[in-house]
């Protein structure tokens, strides 16, 4: 420092908190200017994704509510399937298709999570935004109109249809919520 060459070392400014790229100038010090960045390049479909990123379905004609109802539809198929596996399992453990309390719970939850889960992948590929809090918050809807409504009837026929219809109202609905709030 002392024979004025410049310094290599990091500037001593205080770092910008601004989204803006710095750039160094050819002179030397960095300039902030906002500097354009490239288009982004769309991958075709059937190129591999780089780095395995998940990316959107290509082509995928539902979006917003109809790919909700659609995702209601298939996880309401699951908890129908799901509860029948429950209480096959039960049947054959237990003796009766009641698992009771603690182990009850347990495979209540586990078919809870196991449904919001695949809710919210299936809402990810079809692009809907906020997939997570979607799917989590249709869940929940789906187990309040079962309880309210169904609860009584799950062992007739037609709870079949009434249980993947819940879920598809429960999913459009949640989609208007989580759009509506994710807007503000």
């Amino acid at each position: 420092m002392a024979d004025g060459a410049p310094d290599d070392g990091p500037p001593l400014e205080m770092p910008s908190l601004s989204l803006r790229r710095r750039t160094r100038t050819s002179d030397g010090p960095v300039s902030s200017r906002p500097t354009e960045a490239p288009p982004p390049e769309v991958p075709q479909p059937s190129e591999p994704s780089p780095g395995g990123a998940r990316r959107r379905l290509p082509d995928v004609p539902l979006t917003g509510l109809p790919a909700a109802a659609l995702t209601g539809v298939a996880v309401g198929g699951q908890a129908v399937l799901l509860a029948w596996l429950a209480g096959v399992g039960c049947e054959a453990v237990r003796g009766t298709s009641s698992c009771g309390g603690g182990p009850g719970l347990l495979i209540l939850l586990v078919v809870l999570a196991a449904l919001a889960w695949s809710g919210s992948l299936l809402l990810r590929l079809l692009g809907v935004p906020h997939p997570g809090s979607t799917s989590a918050l249709a869940v929940g809807i789906l187990a309040v109109l079962v309880l309210v409504f169904l609860l009584g009837s799950l062992d007739e026929w037609w709870a079949l249809v009434a249980v993947p219809v819940a879920s598809a109202i429960a999913y459009g609905v949640s989609w208007w919520v989580t759009t509506a709030a994710g807007d503000d």
